[in-house]
């Protein structure tokens, strides 16, 4: 991303602060900087523009339209910016206002302390990734169901894969598997665009499989190549509910010749409204053939211990909203050190998704997790790519 083609929105009501917010994003090199006072003016300053701002930065405690209040306008729109908060206010309750927006359906980059960190906010705007999705900002339909099955169909589905690191000697142990859509005309499609569509309109199947389909060809690849690596590929909790879906993995990595051990599928921690039954029946076969089994997003769900005990996982994978900021918030910092003193306890393989500054690899270190994955290391990529990565 070429961060002087960004376009960025300040709301800051305190003129001093808001000055050395421009100043501090114009020095960083952001191409164009709005300002406006309060979330009223903030609002009309959008809809006047004829460009939409790609990242919103907003302070919270501010006169006539707060910054709760312009979030939860601002996600009433069709399409909304990024967002950044900026705030003295102490880290609960601006954590909580992160979910609130998250909730609210409005990409959060995270938040930022006042006063201002460049480096901070160096490393909030280096998670924005622009949005291509099918008429996001295009005046383009969005992608449909029969477009999206058209895709698989015919390829456009590709398996990106995120390195995972040993924490001890920082060498490749495998990688995740996620999906991207190719799109011929369009680019690049967010998966937030088409994975719930999948589940919605009953192509999740498909889609999962062409996954699995591609992570076992390339672990095979990977094997000839001499390589020990695993792949991790995520299984949404629809996929899992299908009588047989477990004997279907099993026969396909016996069908590409690669060891069940070497493939581990990620299972979302949050298990309502699924017919339990199907999925712990699936769960429990894999387990039996070999392949491992993640628990993901570990703590953003309600019954995180009730899934440990009612699942076979060999892998506690921690969200990444309790990795990042670890190295200066007590409460993350704690939270973190609990759910690896677990899955050490439980005797499985811990994983933190996210990390994306040294000084919360050095927390994860002297934390002894075992595994560790994000942005500090590298962005997901094509398979291609990824070998010539891990030579370097």
């Amino acid at each position: 991303m070429d961060i002087r083609s960004l376009r960025m929105l300040v709301v800051e009501d305190q003129a001093v602060q808001r000055q050395v917010a421009v100043g501090m994003l114009r020095s960083i090199g952001v191409g164009a900087v709005l300002e406006a006072p309060d979330g009223a003016q903030a609002l009309d300053r959008i809809s006047a523009e004829r460009e939409l701002p790609d990242i919103v930065m907003c302070d919270l405690r501010m006169p006539g339209m707060d910054g709760i209040e312009f979030i939860r306008r601002l996600s009433e729109a069709p399409t909304s910016p990024s967002l950044i908060l900026a705030s003295a206010l102490e880290k609960p309750l601006l954590r909580s206002v992160e979910h609130m927006a998250r909730a609210q359906g409005v990409a959060v980059l995270g938040a930022v302390r006042k006063p201002l960190s460049r480096e901070r906010l160096e490393q909030l705007i280096g998670r924005f990734e622009r949005p291509d999705l099918l008429g996001e900002g295009t005046g383009a339909p969005r992608a449909t169901p029969e477009e999206l099955a058209e895709a698989i169909a015919d390829g456009q589905i590709v398996a990106h894969f995120q390195p995972k690191l040993h924490v001890g000697d920082g060498t490749v142990a495998g990688a995740e598997a996620l999906a991207r859509w190719h799109h011929p005309e369009r680019g690049i499609v967010n998966p937030a665009e088409f994975i719930p569509m999948a589940e919605e309109c009953g192509l999740i199947d498909a889609l999962t499989w062409v996954m699995l389909e591609q992570a076992m060809e390339q672990l095979l690849v990977w094997r000839r190549a001499g390589q020990d690596w695993s792949v991790s590929v995520n299984l949404s909790l629809p996929y899992l509910e299908y009588v047989g879906a477990a004997d279907r993995i099993a026969g396909l990595a016996e069908r590409y010749g690669v060891e069940p051990a070497s493939v581990v599928l990620e299972v979302t921690e949050t298990l309502a409204a699924t017919k339990l039954g199907a999925v712990l029946a699936n769960v429990a076969r894999l387990r039996m053939k070999g392949f491992g089994v993640a628990i993901d997003d570990y703590g953003t769900g309600f019954s995180s211990m009730q899934q440990l005990t009612q699942l076979p996982f060999t892998e506690l994978k921690v969200d990444r909203s309790f990795v990042q900021g670890a190295a200066h918030d007590q409460q993350r910092e704690a939270i973190l050190a609990s759910s690896i003193e677990l899955a050490r306890r439980l005797r499985l393989t811990s994983v933190a998704e996210g990390v994306e500054t040294q000084s919360d690899l050095s927390v994860l270190s002297t934390l002894g997790c075992d595994l560790v994955q994000g942005y500090l290391f590298a962005r997901p990529m094509a398979a291609s790519d990824f070998v010539v990565w891990a030579e370097l």
